[in-house]
């Protein structure tokens, strides 16, 4: 298999599938090529939160601006994808906690987040269903949860409907620039004049193939899903901590996910569930929603999440290179996924982009080793 094309985006999660639709729309030819299939890892295993309030402060514009997208994500893909915006809770379980809460209520109002400090009254008041170990919440209409294993069909069948070439299972032998980029594989060659790197966790391997230290951590996330339940849970909800989130989805499933970390490493692609970590994560989940506890679980899984050292994406160019971008390791990939893949499409495009992108500038902690020519 070779094939010549305008644009090779190395990744087909949320942020490659996304930047492949706005390039095709702007009319480019593209080669969308993933080691596994696409939507397979990161993308597919997150509990599915559309959370805004639980973001860093520089990221909440780009979740409110993202779910502009989302909002609309039935007509952008042709398919209810089980996308809600009820509203989500942030709890806290200590003073300590509670203070921090409303510190970042305050910061977020200043971007212009909607959202509302509860105290113990207006907890027991408003959310019978937690616990009273929970002494303060936020509350913002803004946060929501949409369905990973809906998604991922409907954008893969919008990608090809599109007409993008999607390779998968291609492992990446080289990337090179060479009169162009040419991408080897062990299911060919590729060619192009511009390259999108947006692997997640693997971005880093495929940067380096360029000369580029891209630094990213790895954290392996872990998701546990509960039997059909009767109202369990009234709303999303995550811990001021970021140990802890928590649904009730359409079925009537409870997920709960968190911080608690799973087992693996990149080099083997192993991606195990820590059962001893997991206890502590039902645990805290159960201490905050007492509900659960009559509650069996179903299946329990682990995912891969690429981090970068201030846990903000990477956005932009590559090193020196011209004709070499990055799209890559967003703290809450999934809700801002659909935004940065655009901005990404956008950039390679034309050169700009419609969302401000200077704060995620790879250049900020990369090191250029070596030139290829």
């Amino acid at each position: 298999m070779n094939a010549r094309a305008d644009v090779i985006l190395i990744g087909g999660g949320i942020f490659g599938q996304f930047a492949a639709l706005t390039l095709a729309e702007a009319g480019r030819q593209v080669v969308l090529i993933d080691r596994a299939a696409l939507w397979g890892e990161a993308s597919s295993v997150n509990a599915g939160s559309l959370g805004v309030q639980n973001k860093l402060l520089e990221l909440v514009p780009y979740a409110r601006w993202s779910w502009e997208m989302w909002s609309r994500m039935a007509e952008l893909l042709g398919a209810d994808v089980g996308v809600s915006r009820a509203g989500g809770f942030r709890i806290a379980m200590t003073d300590v906690e509670a203070e921090r809460l409303r510190v970042s209520a305050l910061a977020q109002r200043a971007t212009g987040l909607d959202v509302r400090l509860l105290d113990r009254g207006d907890l027991r008041a408003e959310t019978p269903w937690l616990s009273r170990e929970v002494v303060a919440a936020t509350f913002s209409p803004e946060d929501g949860y949409a369905s990973p294993t809906l998604v991922g069909p409907a954008l893969r069948a919008a990608v090809a409907g599109a007409g993008v070439r999607i390779v998968e299972h291609a492992r990446i032998a080289s990337v090179r620039r060479r009169d162009g980029i040419e991408v080897e594989t062990d299911r060919g060659a590729f060619r192009s004049r511009t390259l999108g790197i947006t692997a997640g966790a693997w971005s880093a391997q495929c940067a380096a193939m360029l000369g580029v230290t891209l630094p990213i951590a790895l954290d392996v996330n872990m998701v546990a899903v509960t039997e059909s339940a009767p109202p369990t849970i009234g709303a999303m909800t995550s811990h001021a901590r970021g140990i802890l989130t928590l649904k009730q989805v359409a079925n009537r499933s409870c997920l709960i996910g968190g911080g608690w970390q799973g087992i693996g490493t990149l080099d083997d692609r192993r991606k195990e569930v820590d059962y001893d970590q997991l206890v502590h994560n039902l645990r805290l989940a159960v201490r905050v929603v007492p509900g659960l506890a009559c509650l069996n679980i179903l299946r329990s899984w682990a995912g891969y999440e690429g981090v970068t050292p201030d846990s903000l994406p990477y956005l932009g160019r590559l090193g020196d290179y011209p004709d070499v971008f990055v799209g890559a390791c967003a703290r809450g990939g999934f809700t801002l996924g659909p935004l940065f893949g655009r901005l990404l499409g956008e950039l390679i495009a034309t050169g700009k982009t419609s969302r401000p992108i200077d704060l995620f500038n790879p250049r900020r902690f990369e090191y250029v080793e070596s030139a290829h020519d």
